[in-house]
């Protein structure tokens, strides 16, 4: 019973630290530190580049398991008790992101969706993008973030614990950082996989609570999704009624984005994220509840 009361407190207090504090200062960010590893793995791509593709998967490889392996050394630090649930608290506030994205997207909108300002969270140019395009980066990226910064860690915090929700998380990083197309095509390619096989599950268990907002989301986030794992983005758009546009990539039709549109995207967010909380408790409850039945089985 102690167990289940730690596990759901540090469900309580990390989702608490997010909604007041949104990120701790960058220095101080565990996925800061993550960072840091990939980041030194890029600087020396540049001679792993000239030995062929299985050398560059290879070295992939090597930097994704080496995030990891850190990961999961912050997860079993031999910390003795109430550190240890400060630590897990505070890596579990850490690997969600509800606060920053509001704090980002009303930046946006505060800025007349100045290029610059959606820069910060988006990977195309937004300098050749219209206003309606850069409206539309600011929707799909809350969409995408519903699933990547808030249900998936949340998801798999309920499931294994706090190892779960840290190791997704840098699965996640990885991916953000060299899981693209064109250099990285097979450096990064072991990190984009590993992301599309993380998010798989959740991201379309997510997709059922866009039927609360509109029916038959799910269904046509299903069909229309703009990439393996982006059906929320689809769900979003047909939900809105509005056209989502990465250029060069992909195109959902409806209506150009307004103003309100992304007022009303965050507006689903907040709730969506609620629905996110209560599913954790309830998932980590039975969790808890199975584990303890197993272990008084004799």
């Amino acid at each position: 019973m102690q167990e289940f009361a730690f596990e759901l407190l540090i469900l309580f207090l990390a989702v608490f630290l997010d909604l007041i504090f949104a990120e701790p200062p960058l220095f101080l960010h565990p996925v800061f530190w993550l960072g840091k590893i990939i980041g030194t793995f890029e600087k020396f791509f540049n001679a792993i580049e000239k030995r062929g593709n299985a050398i560059q998967f290879l070295y992939g490889v090597i930097a994704n398991l080496t995030v990891l392996s850190f990961a999961l050394i912050l997860v079993f630090l031999p910390l003795p008790q109430p550190i240890q649930f400060a630590w897990h608290t505070y890596l579990l506030f850490c690997t969600i992101s509800i606060k920053s994205m509001i704090q980002h997207a009303n930046r946006c909108i505060k800025t007349n969706f100045a290029p610059a300002e959606v820069q910060k969270i988006v990977s195309r140019d937004t300098k050749k993008l219209s206003k309606p395009q850069l409206r539309s980066a600011v929707i799909e990226s809350t969409a995408e973030n519903y699933v990547d910064g808030v249900f998936s860690p949340l998801f798999y915090f309920a499931i294994f614990g706090i190892t779960g929700a840290v190791i997704y998380r840098a699965i996640n990083l990885c991916d953000s950082m060299i899981g693209y197309r064109g250099r990285y095509e097979f450096f990064g390619k072991f990190s984009a996989r590993l992301d599309d096989l993380a998010n798989f599950l959740p991201a379309r268990i997510a997709l059922f609570f866009f039927e609360i907002f509109k029916r038959n989301a799910f269904s046509y986030g299903l069909k229309n999704r703009v990439k393996l794992n982006g059906c929320t983005i689809s769900a979003m758009s047909y939900v809105l009624g509005v056209k989502l546009e990465k250029p060069g990539y992909y195109l959902l039709p409806g209506r150009d984005p307004e103003d309100q549109d992304v007022i009303k995207t965050l507006g689903i967010f907040k709730k969506l994220s609620i629905i996110a909380i209560l599913f954790a408790i309830a998932f980590t409850t039975i969790r808890i509840f199975l584990l303890t039945h197993i272990q008084l089985i004799p």
